[in-house]
């Protein structure tokens, strides 16, 4: 289909991939986002390979965007240099493709979008985090149940409120049981079986 070696498709495309899996990272829990822009980002990867692509483009524009979406989420300090990542993305975005290349309206568009998108919802995301002291954070989720998602042996996924985390545990525990959360460590949770109510 030529409409999927448009190089204007595959870059927003590839852009949505990144923009989805950077909300998966800001909001985590779920695995809805991660796993939606990992698919979206294999995926524009396979049309890459279809047409002449110049990959060095591509891996200084990911490593771009990812200093732009994560430097802020992994420290305060470093929000004033995630501008360079946009900048990084800027440039390569214009030499991804060989013999073709992205309108400059697109880039330009998806540059603003890029930064509207972390300015208005990803820094409020991580502002909001960064109100609750580390003690509210490491008690969170303490104390409350959840019910395994994927057999854990050492590691697998549970949920709680209606959220997939991914847990811990010494203990092997089936897909469907019943557990409680000891210990929350940032994105993953420490769990055991949980005793029924009525053994106390």
């Amino acid at each position: 289909m030529d409409f999927l070696t448009d190089p204007n498709v595959i870059y927003l495309l590839l852009m949505a991939g990144m923009w989805i899996s950077a909300a998966g990272a800001y909001v985590p829990g779920t695995g809805v986002a991660e796993i939606g822009g990992a698919a979206l980002i294999v995926g524009t990867l396979f049309l890459l390979a279809q047409v002449a692509t110049n990959w060095i483009a591509v891996i200084a524009l990911v490593i771009g965007a990812s200093l732009f979406f994560l430097l802020p989420l992994l420290k305060a300090e470093w929000e004033r240099f995630a501008i360079g990542g946009l900048a990084i993305q800027a440039v390569a975005s214009f030499f991804l493709f060989e013999g073709a290349s992205v309108s400059p309206i697109w880039i330009v568009l998806g540059l603003l979008v890029a930064w509207a998108y972390h300015r208005t919802i990803l820094r409020r995301i991580v502002e909001q985090h960064r109100t609750l002291s580390s003690t509210q954070k490491d008690a969170f989720l303490v104390g409350e149940r959840g019910r395994v998602m994927a057999t854990i042996e050492g590691r697998g996924t549970v949920q709680v409120h209606g959220e997939l985390w991914t847990a811990r545990s010494r203990s092997r525990l089936e897909s469907g049981a019943e557990v409680v959360v000891t210990q929350q460590e940032g994105l993953e949770l420490r769990v055991e079986k949980a005793k029924r109510l009525e053994d106390g």
